[in-house]
């Protein structure tokens, strides 16, 4: 018998196509149907008796003889699509893995064998993990949300270790998010080392055999513990019975691409849908999570101390104002020296990749900037190219200024490549580990260099954010931190909350056994009152004047944002292009909505496209759904021109 099949295509649209269908097919199967010139892969929906057109296309082949994805994860995905105003057809796409988005049966090809053996914790809970434990576990038939805000090295994956082998008694799964591919290695040793049964990983490093895997042995219920970083909230897992987020601050939950979608924010209608908890874990709490937590949408539960003899380690600020303009102060270098003589592991954190960030002529002041963007080109002196960290561009150095021919060229600046470089030349028989980007592309290069660190041996660690949460390094007992002032002046509204956290997340990464840790932050702004904070441990107290200032502005959390971002390589589109936007929403009845712009982006040209931002700001969540709503209903009413590309970005954070 046909019937009328409602199926999603991976277009940029924002409807879905109907097709007879002479066999059976399930809802949540994929189907291979004819789409213009092409036939693609899409997902049915639903069954109809009637559709709105006259002349429907057949489908060609039914490919899954059950659904792939479940009624509980099609909703969930249907909901995601509606609240990011992203096409479903992209969304569904976006969520399976590549293989099967291109039609490969839905067959688990190599199954990693399950090594782990159940073993017990073997140190004495502290007192407030006990309780948090206890409490969550009284709520696993429902969903609550809680925030675990636990100090650094306060325990909180023993948490939820914890709560996970009840969960998988009991017969559920657990899905957990870490912000960085970095994190997943060490925690999945940690959950193999104490639950029985499969633990798999769901990250963009893996090859599309592993990911087809982990999908289905998810889907199954083969896999008990599925962890992974933001794109594994998509996960299908039929006995779901608890969702955590680690580190839920981090802002790599935000997809910042195609769909715009946040993995944190997504996590409570995962878990709402599932009816299982929901645990936010962070020493740094989000002003979001905060504002939650005060309006009793999340129940915090505190870790306020590091298990054993573990505390907190001392926090000091080295005032840059009087030392000489290099990277490494004198005091810096003494702390260094002082604790490689105790043969401890040393930790310097500075934020930016490359030997140095600007390549100048000493004569007439000019610098070598990218071509293609609003940017300097970084010097990397081991390959002795100049590379744009946007766009990927690299040429050699030049030998004379291209301005006034001078040959008096010169670096400025420090990056981790110069910073390993220096402490080479101070500490030649130290070991000195570099971590960053460009030490890491290779497949398990991150692995060997942790794997070292984990070791014990003394050495000098080098990185970026790569090595500023999450890490339990036990003999580390010194970290500095190098170039934060950048934070302290940007024009970002959120900068002041992303360094505290950042500071407070680097400082944790020391002093977590049997010895106490001490931090170094240099700074030409000593009397910054952040730092106060940072120095106390009072990042809740910091982040409570955080909110004042965002209620008394109706900045976000308390108020709601999107952006329109249009970019084209024609500088006048792109600005048109929204000017006509902005029109088009004023002439929309609803006042709540303010309306900023256009504006150009932070760097207005990048990769030769000239990007341009609306902003839409309202107190009011549902009316400026309803705007976006209304806007897309009538945006074809704009011409827009091949040449430019568009988006709408549903809380934005950059």
């Amino acid at each position: 018998m046909t019937q009328i099949a409602e199926v999603a295509i991976p277009v940029p649209l924002h409807n879905t196509f109907d097709y007879l269908c002479k066999e059976e097919v399930e809802i949540g199967a994929r189907v291979k149907v004819p789409f213009g010139h092409k036939k693609v892969t899409g997902v049915v929906l639903s069954h109809k008796d009637k559709s709105k057109f006259d002349k429907l296309k057949e489908v060609e082949e039914v490919i899954d003889s059950e659904a792939l994805l479940s009624k509980e994860i099609l909703e969930f995905l249907l909901w995601s699509a509606n609240y990011y105003h992203h096409p479903i057809g992209e969304v569904i796409n976006n969520a399976i893995p590549k293989n099967l988005r291109n039609g490969k049966p839905a067959n688990i090809k190599k199954p990693s064998e399950i090594t782990n053996t159940s073993s017990s914790a073997n140190f004495e809970l502290t007192t407030e993990q006990t309780f948090a434990i206890t409490e969550i576990l009284k709520n696993l038939e429902k969903f609550s949300g809680f925030l675990l805000h636990g100090v650094t090295g306060s325990g909180k994956t023993e948490v939820y270790l914890s709560i996970a082998e009840k969960v998988i008694k009991n017969g559920g799964q657990v899905l957990i998010l870490v912000p960085e591919i970095g994190l997943t290695p060490q925690m999945i040793s940690r959950f193999e080392e104490r639950i029985l049964g499969r633990v798999v990983a769901v990250h963009s490093q893996l090859n599309d055999t592993q990911k087809q895997d982990a999908y289905l042995l998810a889907k199954t219920g083969e896999a008990k513990v599925i962890l992974g970083t933001r794109s594994a909230i998509f996960t299908p897992m039929p006995q779901l019975g608890l969702v955590i987020v680690d580190e839920e601050h981090d802002g790599s939950f935000k997809q910042q691409s195609n769909f715009r979608y946040s993995a944190r924010d997504l996590s409570f209608m995962r878990a709402k849908f599932a009816n299982v908890p929901l645990i936010l874990g962070t020493a740094t709490p989000s002003l979001e999570t905060l504002k939650n937590v005060l309006e009793n949408k999340l129940s915090r539960l505190n870790l306020s101390t590091r298990p054993g003899k573990a505390i907190l380690p001392e926090v000091n600020l080295i005032d840059m104002r009087a030392q000489p303009s290099e990277a490494l102060s004198t005091p810096l270098i003494a702390k260094i020296k002082h604790y490689l003589e105790l043969d401890k592991q040393v930790m310097l954190f500075i934020n930016r990749r490359g030997y140095a960030p600007i390549y100048y002529c000493t004569d007439c002041e000019w610098q070598s900037e990218c071509t293609n963007c609003d940017s300097k080109l970084v010097y990397h002196r081991s390959i002795n190219r100049l590379k744009c960290h946007h766009c990927g561009i690299e040429k050699a150095p030049e030998s004379f200024c291209p301005s006034c021919n001078s040959k008096n060229l010169k670096i400025l600046g420090s990056g981790t490549e110069r910073l390993e470089e220096n402490l080479e030349t101070y500490f030649p028989s130290a070991e000195v580990i570099r971590i960053d980007r460009d030490t890491t592309r290779k497949k398990k290069a991150f692995a060997s260099h942790l794997k070292k660190i984990n070791s014990g041996v003394p050495c000098i660690i080098v990185g970026t954010q790569m090595i500023a949460k999450g890490h339990d390094f036990s003999n580390l007992a010194f970290v500095g931190i190098l170039d934060v002032d950048v934070g302290l002046m940007s024009t970002d509204f959120r900068a002041t909350e992303h360094l505290a956290q950042l500071l407070i997340q680097v400082s944790g990464r020391c002093g977590r056994a049997h010895y106490k840790g001490e931090v170094n932050i240099q700074t030409r702004y000593p009397n910054h009152p952040l730092f106060n904070y940072v120095k106390d441990s009072q990042y809740t107290e910091y982040a409570k004047t955080l909110l004042t200032e965002r209620k008394d502005t109706l900045l976000p959390p308390y108020a709601h944002q999107a952006l329109i971002c249009a970019n084209a390589k024609d500088k006048n589109a792109a600005e048109k292009f929204l000017n006509e936007v902005a029109q088009l929403i004023n002439n929309i009845d609803i006042k709540s909505v303010e309306i900023w712009g256009p504006v150009p982006g932070v760097i207005e040209k990048k990769s030769n496209y000239y990007y341009f931002n609306l902003y839409l700001q309202s107190a009011d969540r549902s009316e400026l759904r309803r705007l976006i709503q209304t806007f897309y209903q009538h945006v074809e009413k704009i011409k827009v021109i091949s040449s430019v590309r568009w988006y709408v970005d549903i809380d934005p954070i950059e």
